[in-house]
């Protein structure tokens, strides 16, 4: 299992649309298979720098959008 930081499409529970940086999990074949909020912190100032360089990587990536039901296996 690998996983990196990408974007997200979620809807609040009063519908409003928005994404979110979060860390997501691939099977063997490079497919999404869940996610969870990314939390941006470190052994030291350089594990913290490298995490926020991986979210702006995320940014060059398309979004991901993950129907609720998909997770729950």
């Amino acid at each position: 299992m690998s996983w990196n930081l990408r974007l997200v499409d979620h809807t609040d529970d009063d519908g409003i649309d928005f994404v979110e940086i979060c860390e997501v999990y691939y099977d063997e074949l490079g497919i999404p298979m869940g996610y969870c909020a990314a939390s941006m912190y470190g052994d030291n100032k350089e594990d913290v720098k490298t995490y926020l360089l991986w979210a702006l990587e995320a940014l060059d990536k398309p979004v991901l959008s993950f129907e609720f039901n998909q997770l729950e296996h």
